[in-house]
C-alpha cells in the first residue's frame, strides 16, 4: 500500500535536527564542554596519580582509576560526537551513529577490570598495611573533588539525549564522591593513624564504579540488541496505534534505539475496509505520525499501510 517514513532526529530536550545526521548548535556545544571535561580532568588526573604514588594511599590511587575512566569516556565521546557527524552512506545508512554505543560499552566492560583491580590492591593492602602520608593524601583528595565537581558542572547542560554524556556525568559524580571518601580517609590517618581505612575507602570507591558501570553497560547492550527504549512502554504505544480510528489491526510492531536520544519505529497497519479505497488513508497515516510524535518523542518511523484484503506474508523473519 504505502510506506511513510520520517526523518527529523528530536532526543526531547532541545531543536529537532533536520535529518538523522543532522549538526546542530547544541550538538557542537556540547563537543565543547566535553573538551573542557577532558581537559580538567586530564590536568588532575595526573596531579592524583603523583600524589597518590607519593603519600602510598590507595584511596587516591582507586579514585585515580575512575578519573582514569573518566578522561577515556570523555575521550570516546569525543570520537563519537565526530563520527555521529558524518553522513549515511549506502553501507550505513545510520552512518556512525551507533559509535557512541561500542563507546560506551568499552567505557563500562572497562570500569568492571579497574574495580577489580582496585578490590585486590585492597586485599593486599589490608593483609600487608603500609605507611600513608594523611596530609598529603588529603590535599590531593581535595584537589581531585574540585576536579570533578567542576567537570560535571561543566557536562551538566547536555547530560540528557547522549549515552556517553550522561555516562560520563554519572562517572564524575561518583568520582567526586570517591574524593569525598578520599578526604575522608586522610582525616582519619591525619588525626587517628589508623592506616587500614585506606584500603577500605577504596573498597566504597570501588563499589561506587561497578555501580555506575554495570548500569552503563546494560544500556548500551539493550541498544545493541535493540531493545525497546527504557522511556517508551511498548504495549502504550501498540494500545494507541490500535485506538486510531480506520485501522483495524497492526502486526510487526517493533521500536528500537539506533543510538541514544534516536528510537525508531516501524510497523505494519490493517486499514478498516474501504479506507483504502479512498484518499482518507492519508489523514489517518498523519494522525499515526502526529501521536507517535507527541505522545512518546518517535520522530524516525516507518508505517506501512494495508488494505482490508491484503494477505500477510507469514514466513518468519
Amino acid at each position: 500500500m504505502s510506506r511513510s517514513h520520517s526523518h527529523t532526529h528530536c532526543d526531547g530536550h532541545g531543536p529537532c535536527a533536520p535529518s538523522v545526521n543532522g549538526v546542530t548548535d547544541r550538538d557542537d556545544a556540547s563537543l565543547r564542554r566535553l573538551w573542557w571535561a577532558l581537559g580538567i580532568n586530564f590536568v588532575f588526573l595526573l596531579v592524583e596519580v603523583a600524589g597518590g604514588l607519593l603519600s602510598g594511599s590507595l584511596a587516591l590511587l582507586a579514585d585515580a582509576g575512575h578519573m582514569l575512566t573518566d578522561v577515556a569516556a570523555l575521550g570516546l565521546a569525543i570520537v563519537a560526537a565526530h563520527l555521529a557527524r558524518r553522513p549515511p552512506t549506502p553501507e550505513r545508512t545510520f552512518g556512525m551513529l551507533r559509535a557512541e554505543v561500542i563507546g560506551a560499552f568499552v567505557n563500562g566492560a572497562t570500569l568492571v577490570v579497574i574495580v577489580g583491580v582496585i578490590f585486590w590492591s585492597a586485599w593486599v593492602r589490608l593483609a600487608e598495611p603500609q605507611v600513608v602520608d594523611g596530609p598529603l593524601m588529603l590535599w590531593v583528595a581535595a584537589a581531585g573533588l574540585a576536579a570533578n565537581l567542576a567537570s560535571a558542572w561543566v557536562l551538566m547542560g547536555s547530560r540528557h539525549g547522549n549515552l556517553n554524556l550522561e555516562g560520563a556525568f554519572l562517572h564524575m559524580a561518583g568520582d567526586a564522591l570517591g574524593s569525598v571518601g578520599a578526604i575522608v580517609a586522610g582525616a582519619v590517618i591525619l588525626t587517628t593513624g589508623w592506616t587500614p581505612v585506606d584500603p577500605l575507602v577504596s573498597v566504597v570507591i570501588g563499589l561506587i564504579i561497578l555501580w555506575s558501570s554495570l548500569g552503563l553497560l546494560r544500556r548500551s547492550i539493550d541498544i545493541i540488541l535493540n531493545a525497546t527504549p527504557e522511556n517508551i512502554d511498548y504495549h502504550q504505544v501498540d494500545a494507541a496505534l490500535r485506538g486510531i480510528e480506520h485501522f483495524s489491526d497492526i502486526h510487526d510492531l517493533h521500536i528500537w534505539t539506533v543510538a541514544s536520544g534516536l528510537p525508531v519505529l516501524s510497523v505494519h497497519i490493517r486499514l478498516a475496509p474501504g479506507c483504502s479505497d479512498t484518499t482518507h488513508w492519508q489523514h489517518c497515516l498523519r494522525e499515526a505520525q502526529d501521536m507517535l510524535r507527541q505522545r512518546f518523542g518517535i520522530v524516525h518511523t516507518t508505517l506501512q499501510l494495508e488494505p482490508a484484503d491484503y494477505e500477510p506474508d507469514d514466513r518468519p523473519i
